[in-house]
Formats: C-alpha cells, sequence, structure tokens
C-alpha cells in the first residue's frame, strides 16, 4: 500500500500559488495523487465550483473538463466516504461531464445506500438535456443491472427513475404541425405524412435502445411484473402524442402500431424506431411475468385489458399464443368468439398466431362445433364483392374476384387448420392443392406505411433459407431475379432487396456460427455473383462485432479485403450498373459496408482486440487510397447541398479517413504509447503529388475538421504537415479545410499559435468562408475563436497586432457579424462560473467598452444576455445597460427583441434599486409607436411596486414615469400596482 506524505500549509499554498492559469491548473490536478491533500483542498474551496456549460464560438456547446474532479476520481479508492462527501454537497450543475463524473463514482462505490444518497443526483443526471443528448446512456444501464436495484429501500426511487428514463416527450414541432393541419392541403396523403406527430424520448434513437435492451431487460429479469407496470404505463401515455387531439377523442382503439412495430417480439435493428423499441421491451417483461410470477398474470392481463389502445390487444395475443394454458384458455376464447371481423379483413399477425398456436394445443376442446361453424360461415361469407369493385376500379372481373376471394378464404381458414373439420377442411384443403405459395406467419404481414412506395418482402422466409443446404442457397441467390408485385397485393414488392435482408439473417444466425458453413461461404466467395450478397454478409459480421464477437474475426478480416479488392467502378454518366446485377455488378455498396464494419471495430464499445491491428491498418489504407468513383469524378451523392462534411460522410474513402484517425485512439486506449506511424504515412500518401487519387474538397472538409485529434495524436507531426491540411495556394481546398477546422474544434491556445497564418489568411479571405444556405455561417464562428484567443492573451484588444480589430474591419459591411458576435459573447458570460478570473472579467469589459464606442445600437441590443452573467459586477451590467439604452433610444432601436425580460433585474433589486429602476423606466420607454412584444408581467410589477415605496425621490419619479410609459401602451393592469 502507497504511503502518502502529509502535506504542509505552506507547501500547499506554494504549489497553488504557481497554478492560477487553467492550464496549469489542469496540470496539476492531472499529476496530483495524494490523498491527503483533500481536506487542505476543500478547505480552501477548490471543490465547490464545478464549471457550468458553456457555449462554443463555433455555435456548438462546451462541457469544462473540472480537473478538481478528475484529482477526486483518482483518490476515491483511498478515501472513499471523503470523496462522497464533497460530491454529495457539490452545488446543483448543468454540466454532463460532471454529472455523469458523479455517477461514475456511485457505480464504482456499489452500495444501495450510496444510491440513496445521490438519489437527486442522479435525478438530475437524467433530466439534463446535454446527457440525454450526447452521452449517459452507459451510466443508466450500469445503475440498472445493479442487483440490489429494485430492493428497498430504492424500490420507489428505481421505479421514478426507471419511469423517467423509458419516457417519450411530445414532437418538438407539435404546434407547427398542428397549425399545418388547420390549414390543410389538397393533398391528403402529403397532409398526413407532414403532420404526423413523431413522439421521442430522452435519448437518442441508439442510446435508448442500448438502455431498454441492456438496462431495462435485465431489470425485468428480477422483477418482471413492476417492469412491466411501468413500461405499461409509459407505452398508455406514448400512444396519444403520435395523435392530434381531436384524433383521440374520437375514442378509437387504433393506434397504427402495426406501422411502427410491426413484430412484438422481432429484434431489434440498429437505429430502429424507438416507440417499438419500448414496445418490443415491454412484450419482452410480459413474457417473464408468465415465466416467473405466474400468480402475477391475472392481475397482468387486467391490466392490459382496461388499456384503450390496439397495441396492448395485440400483446395479450401474443402472450396468449407463447403460454396457452387453463388460465389464458377463457381469455382466448373471448377474444376468438367476440371478433367481428372475420369476413372483412384478413387476420393481423398477433391475432391469426394465436389462433393456430392454441387451437393447435387444445384441439377441439377449445371451441364447439357449434361455435367453429358459425366462425367458418362467416369466413366463407367474405370478403365484400362491393368494397373488391371500389378497390380495384375499372379493372374488376368476376374472374378477378373469385382468385380474391379464394385467396381469402385460404387465409382466414389457415389458422384454423388443426380444428378443420367436414366441408370446411375439404374447401380448404382444395385451396391449399391450388395455392403456389405456402402460407407462413410471416404472410399476415401488415402493410408498411411509407412515403411515395408501397412495402416489400422476400420470395422466400427466413426459414425457408435457412433450410437450403449451403449450394442450393448460393445457387438460388445467384437465379433469383423475378421482381414482381405480390399478385394479392399491388402494395407489396417481392425484390432482392428484401431477399438480401433474409440472407443477411440466415448468414448471421445460422452459417457464422457453424465452422463449416461459413468456411463455405468464404471459399466460394467467387461464386457470389451479385453484390448486394455480399454487402449483406458484411453487415452479418458488423451485427456480429457489435455484440461483441470476435471469434471469428481473423476469418472476416480476409474476406474484407477480398472485397475491396474489386474497385469501385469508373463509369460514364447513363451507364447501369448496380449490387443486384449480374451482368454489371457494382462494388460500391460491399465497399461501404466494409468501411462499416471497420469504423464499428474501433468503437469504444466494441474496441476489438489489439491482435487486429495489422489486417484493420491494412484495410484503413485500401479504404484511405483507393479510386471512388463520386469523390473523383466529381459526383456529389447530396445535391443541392453546399456542406462538404455531410458529402464525406456518405462516401466511403472520405469516411475512411476519420474512421483512420479513430484507429489512432483505438491503438492509444489499448497502450498509451502506441506508434502511430500508420496514420501518419497513410495521409502522407494521401497528401502526394503522385497520387493517383488527389485530395476532393470533402476530404479535404473532413481532414480539416480531424485535425485538433490528429494533433493530440502526433503534435509534430501535425505541426511540420499543418500546409498539407491547410493548403492556401488552393484557396477551394483551404476554405473547406478551415470552415470545417472552426466548425468541429473549440479553441486551443497550442494550435491557434500553429495555425495563426491560417487566421491572418482567414481575414483576408472571409468571402471564401461565407455560407451560401443557413444556419452555419463560419465567418461567424471565426469572430468567436478570435474573441477567445483575445481573452486568453494571445493578442491585445486593438492595434495592429490585434487579429479581433481586424475581424471587425473586415466585416464593417456586414454588421449583422458584429452583432451575432456581441451576443455569443453574451451567453457565454451568462453560462460561465459565478466566480470568474478577474483577468479574464476585465478583458470581458475592456471589450464592451470598445464596443460602445462605435456606439452601433443593432450590436449592442444584444447586451440583454450580459445583463443575466452573474459573473460580472451588478452594478456594472446596470450602468452599462442604462448606457445602452440612451444608445438604443437614440438610435431609435429597441434594445431589445419580441420579449421585454426583467428577471435579471429583478435578481439585482435589492441591492441596486436606483441603478434598476432607472434602467426600467427607460426601457419602458423604448417601446415605440406601432411596436408589439411580450411583457414579462410578474417581473415588471416586482420593479414597479419597489420603485414606488422607495423613500428617494428620484426612484419613485422613475417609477411613476415607468408606470405611466406602460399605461400608454395600453398595459392598463399596471393600474393598481
Amino acid at each position: 500500500m502507497t504511503s502518502w506524505k502529509k502535506p504542509t500549509d505552506e507547501m500547499i499554498d506554494k504549489a497553488l500559488a504557481s497554478v492560477k492559469k487553467e492550464t496549469d491548473r489542469q496540470y496539476f490536478f492531472s499529476r496530483l495523487k495524494n490523498p491527503l491533500w483533500i481536506q487542505p483542498l476543500k478547505d480552501r474551496g477548490y471543490f465547490q465550483s464545478p464549471p457550468r456549460v458553456k457555449h462554443l464560438p463555433d455555435g456548438s456547446i462546451q462541457f469544462p473538463f473540472w480537473p478538481e474532479f478528475s484529482y477526486l476520481v483518482r483518490v476515491f479508492d483511498s478515501e472513499p466516504e471523503k470523496v462522497l462527501g464533497i460530491l454529495e454537497r457539490l452545488p446543483d450543475t448543468d454540466n454532463p461531464r460532471i454529472l455523469e463524473g458523479i455517477i461514475d463514482v456511485v457505480l464504482k462505490a456499489d452500495s444501495p445506500e450510496v444510491i440513496r444518497r445521490f438519489k437527486s443526483k442522479i435525478m438530475a443526471f437524467v433530466d439534463n438535456a446535454w446527457v440525454n443528448t450526447f452521452m449517459g446512456h452507459d451510466n443508466i444501464i450500469g445503475l440498472f443491472k445493479k442487483p440490489y436495484f429494485f430492493e428497498k429501500p430504492l424500490e420507489d426511487f428505481t421505479s421514478s427513475l426507471l419511469s423517467k428514463v423509458v419516457e417519450f416527450r411530445p414532437d418538438p414541432q407539435s404546434e407547427d404541425k398542428q397549425t399545418w393541419r388547420r390549414e390543410g392541403l389538397k393533398d391528403l396523403m402529403t397532409l398526413h405524412f407532414r403532420t404526423s406527430l413523431e413522439p421521442v424520448p430522452r435519448f437518442g434513437r441508439w442510446e435508448y435502445q442500448e438502455i431498454l435492451n441492456n438496462g431495462v431487460r435485465p431489470l425485468a429479469e428480477k422483477e418482471p411484473y413492476q417492469v412491466a407496470l411501468i413500461l405499461i404505463e409509459n407505452v398508455a401515455n406514448m400512444i396519444p402524442l403520435t395523435m392530434h387531439q381531436e384524433d383521440i377523442d374520437k375514442g378509437k382503439e387504433e393506434d397504427i402500431s402495426e406501422a411502427w412495430c410491426q413484430r412484438l417480439d422481432a429484434a431489434d435493428h440498429d437505429y430502429e424506431d424507438s416507440m417499438a423499441t419500448l414496445v418490443r421491451t415491454l412484450t419482452f417483461a410480459c413474457g417473464k411475468v408468465y415465466e416467473k410470477s405466474s400468480e402475477s398474470v391475472s392481475d397482468l392481463d387486467m391490466v392490459l385489458r382496461n388499456q384503450r389502445w390496439k397495441v396492448f390487444k395485440r400483446l395479450r395475443q401474443h402472450l396468449y399464443a407463447l403460454y396457452p394454458n387453463e388460465q389464458t384458455k377463457p381469455w382466448i376464447r373471448e377474444l376468438i368468439l367476440k371478433h367481428k371481423d372475420y369476413a372483412r379483413w384478413e387476420h393481423h399477425y398477433e391475432f391469426q398466431r394465436m389462433i393456430r398456436c392454441t387451437c393447435k394445443h387444445f384441439g377441439e376442446e377449445l371451441l364447439t362445433e357449434e361455435e367453429r361453424t358459425q366462425i367458418f360461415d362467416s369466413i366463407r361469407s367474405g370478403p365484400s364483392k362491393t368494397s373488391f369493385r371500389e378497390w380495384v376500379g375499372e379493372q374488376f372481373t368476376e374472374d378477378l374476384f373469385r382468385q380474391r376471394e379464394r385467396h381469402f378464404h385460404r387465409m382466414q381458414f389457415n389458422p384454423f387448420v388443426s380444428v378443420l373439420f367436414g366441408e370446411y377442411e375439404t374447401y380448404f384443403q382444395k385451396l391449399e392443392v391450388e395455392a403456389e405459395e405456402q402460407i407462413s406467419d410471416e404472410t399476415y404481414s401488415p402493410i408498411k406505411f411509407q412515403v411515395g412506395r408501397g412495402s416489400s418482402r422476400s420470395p422466400r422466409s427466413c426459414e425457408y433459407l435457412t433450410n437450403l443446404t449451403d449450394e442450393k442457397l448460393l445457387s438460388y441467390i445467384n437465379e433469383w431475379q423475378e421482381e414482381h408485385t405480390d399478385k394479392d397485393n399491388w402494395l407489396v414488392d417481392i425484390n432482392i432487396e428484401s431477399l438480401a435482408k433474409e440472407f443477411q439473417s440466415v448468414f448471421r444466425d445460422s452459417i457464422i456460427p457453424d465452422t463449416d458453413r461459413l468456411r463455405f461461404w468464404t471459399e466460394n466467395r467467387e461464386g457470389i455473383e451479385r453484390p448486394i450478397y455480399v454487402r449483406a454478409m458484411v453487415w452479418a459480421m458488423q451485427e456480429r462485432v457489435k455484440a461483441k464477437d470476435f471469434d471469428k474475426l481473423n476469418e472476416w478480416l480476409p474476406f474484407c479485403e477480398w472485397v475491396l479488392s474489386h474497385p469501385d467502378q469508373d463509369h460514364e454518366d447513363g451507364y447501369r450498373c448496380g449490387d443486384e446485377s449480374r451482368e454489371n455488378p457494382c462494388w460500391h455498396s460491399p465497399r461501404r459496408a466494409v468501411g462499416d464494419f471497420v469504423r464499428t471495430c474501433l468503437t469504444s464499445d466494441v474496441d476489438v482486440p489489439i491482435t487486429s491491428r495489422d489486417p484493420l491498418a491494412k484495410l484503413l489504407e485500401m479504404l484511405c487510397t483507393q479510386f471512388n468513383w463520386r469523390l473523383d469524378r466529381n459526383k456529389p451523392m447530396l445535391l443541392n447541398r453546399d456542406d462538404h462534411v455531410a458529402e464525406a460522410i456518405n462516401n466511403t474513402r472520405s469516411c475512411a479517413l476519420e474512421s483512420l484517425v479513430s484507429f489512432g485512439f483505438w491503438l492509444r486506449r489499448h497502450d498509451p504509447k502506441a506508434d502511430i506511424s500508420t496514420i501518419t504515412t497513410i495521409l502522407e500518401k494521401r497528401f502526394s503529388s503522385e497520387t493517383d487519387c488527389p485530395l476532393s474538397l470533402p476530404e479535404h472538409a473532413i481532414l480539416g475538421s480531424c485535425y485538433g485529434k490528429i494533433f493530440s495524436l502526433n503534435e509534430t507531426w501535425a505541426t511540420a504537415h499543418k500546409s498539407h491540411f491547410f493548403p492556401q495556394d488552393k484557396l477551394r481546398a483551404w476554405s473547406e479545410a478551415f470552415r470545417n477546422f472552426l466548425r468541429f474544434h473549440r479553441p486551443f491556445k497550442p494550435t491557434f499559435e500553429i495555425l495563426r497564418d491560417d487566421f491572418d489568411f482567414a481575414l483576408e479571405h472571409l468571402q471564401s468562408l461565407r455560407d451560401k444556405k443557413p444556419p452555419i455561417n463560419h465567418v461567424d464562428t471565426l469572430g468567436q475563436h478570435l474573441f477567445i484567443y483575445y481573452l486568453w492573451e494571445a493578442y491585445p484588444l486593438t492595434g495592429e497586432k490585434s487579429l479581433l480589430e481586424r475581424y471587425y474591419r473586415e466585416t464593417n459591411d456586414d454588421r449583422v457579424r458584429w452583432t451575432n458576435l456581441f451576443g455569443h459573447v453574451g451567453r457565454m458570460l451568462q453560462n460561465s462560473e459565478k466566480h470568474l478570473d478577474h483577468a479574464l472579467k476585465e478583458r470581458c469589459m475592456q471589450f464592451f467598452d470598445w464596443r460602445s464606442e462605435v456606439e452601433d445600437p443593432t450590436e449592442l441590443r444584444e447586451f440583454t444576455h450580459w445583463l443575466d452573467a452573474q459573473c460580472l459586477d451588478a452594478g456594472w451590467r446596470l450602468d452599462a445597460y442604462s448606457e445602452i439604452l440612451d444608445i438604443c433610444i437614440s438610435g431609435k432601436v429597441k434594445p431589445f427583441h419580441d420579449i421585454l425580460r426583467f428577471k435579471p433585474m429583478v435578481g439585482m433589486l435589492n441591492d441596486h434599486t436606483v441603478k434598476v429602476v432607472e434602467c426600467f423606466a427607460k426601457l419602458t420607454g423604448c417601446a415605440f409607436e406601432h411596436d408589439t412584444y411580450f411583457l414579462e408581467a410578474d417581473e415588471a410589477k416586482t420593479i414597479l411596486k419597489a420603485g414606488l415605496e422607495s423613500n428617494d425621490e428620484n426612484v419613485r419619479n422613475n417609477a411613476e414615469r415607468a408606470r405611466e410609459n406602460l399605461l400608454r401602451q395600453g398595459r392598463f393592469d399596471f393600474l393598481d400596482v
């Protein structure tokens, strides 16, 4: 055990005196390991002010690193209770990095008592908007996996947390869609899809899926009934969020769940609809109730019965099909006998499956002969000829209707096959003989609701393909090409794409686990004549890797290298080729699949073994250097867009450059001192003037966006090759690289010193940074970066060496940039720590004084954000605001937008009544004739009341003047103040 030396006060004070700068502070706390420093640091207030979220100059969000926190985590094992005590008393923060770190410590403590102590911080963690958007799902999973998480005294907290994690929120565009709905459109289909509501979970789609699959499902294994009840409530609350209120008020049970969740028990695919993920997790939990809590089955069934929406009825049918017994028998009979649509609509998936499974299980005991006769006669009476005639219109013939009738009867009788008798059995057998295709569960798939096209399905089911020998399966996928529309449903296409999806499932679940079968496909890979099936194989391998199945990785990587040995075709416009074609095969999609496979291998969630280093490096070299038709022939993937990063992400070679950088971080995760010369060698090949494929604009864009990461991997190399990343002799290429460097990197002083001449160059060529389309404006982003470097004393505020003053000169003809930067600085200060470094505050106030001298009222009216910056002295803020109000009034420009906000002023009212009321009087006088705006009445009344009750005559006069201003504008609710 390490023996630590207790520090003296002199040692502590001397050390802390030397870490005034942020970079020094980070270095000091990143190296400190002695737990005996905890108490002295605490006594000196070092653990009291965690940093808040900051807005980056490029308009994105920064989650500041807190060096002190890294020290606390490092010494936790030595002094767990001291660290927990400090974290427990931390003030509230919106910084997800801090919140996530706290949960990391809670998980490390691994104690129900610690979780109980940190309940409020765990809830704050889940509530945090940035956690939900960017991070946090692993911590939620970690909490749910604790074996004691549903035990007392955590039971109620677990229920609340689970409900909060899985809940859905309204569609962010719900108000707009309601407006569009009221306005209406002539095209009803367009109206439907434009106004369809899409509720969203707290987390991203993939993160939400991970939480439910890896966190909630294990919880359901332990406490299925409690979890099921929570999920039922959340599904019931979610479905109305998909509907407009007038549709809910109609009282119907239809929820269109068969469109967004066709199978209740299907395996989730990546980025599956989140609503489907929640329903499937509920299905899993209910199944566990039947398996592990038989005493709760009756209660669960009653809860499901009491729900309004169709998906719950589907769920009951699904459960009855899986668990037919004497308890469920009367429930099954009820559903079958009360069903009214035997003659109208084909059975939906769960209903027919329930009938088939339970009839087979109970036999003739389930339904009496009389009951079956009534059902079978009802089936024979359908379908409606009138409805069919209306559906097909002029194409109607008696022969066509007889075909439809026979198909309908066959589909309706099929689930009852084990209990058919007499003439019904004879009739069904005749229909079976006439039929060309077998009926399976998949035949009852519902129609998918998709814009512009119907659904599609494979000509053969996954089960059928699985039972074929490898030789016959290879022959079948090579030969089958009879794409057509389903003869019974013209909205369903039977095509190769769907066959490839079924083949992918077979390859993933049946071929990969079987060594001999896998060997057949890798050895006979040249015999696969359609590249789409090669793509399906790579996708299946990727799914296995995501599941951390690395057993066959040494066989998959050479297969991927073989895929990349097929070049991306160089073809003329109008030349038809595709990955489904045998005659003109296109290898673009399998090559892209390999790129995605490699990227998946390198993610921190997967992290394949380091033994795969060399083959992965080989694949990356091929991906980064080979011909790419769209990039090398300037054939954009995305039309009418001026975003080369988006274009880069959609092309194999440019996307691989980003994966190459990820390769470096993957190496460093396994070995912090790992050699990354593979990366620099590949990049040097791309930079070389002798390359066969010169860098395209999307590649320049992606390299610019990755420069900071490459700098962190090898600072010396990145510095030496800076001009290759930002080639000033090629203005268009430089522009794409530098604008995306600004866009994707926060200011970092070491890179500024290296790129200073590029910032100079940017000011000389501002036009090259201007964007044709909003919302990104890289000129604004440049200004935000330059302001930060001014704050960090990289150059003075004004004078020959000031890049910031030069920025303002260059944008004099576009003063919107001035307005945006002034407002951005205000938002930064608004979100800064309350106790901001004195030097930084001084430089901010100097900046304000400089800008106020220009007296541009449109720019200065953005001071609203500065006013709420608690890191600045309240008296200074009010004096500055009063000055700005005078400038705005003289320039006849409103010092506000559409809302008069007084909340910041209310917070300063007690200590600065005179100045607050003075500003209030000026502000109310700025509402010029014909202005329309919203006023925060409660805050305004608070200020007005304080002014009118003041003992200072000048204050009372200003308050009276403010009230007169408000009354002149028709604000008569202020009469009684």
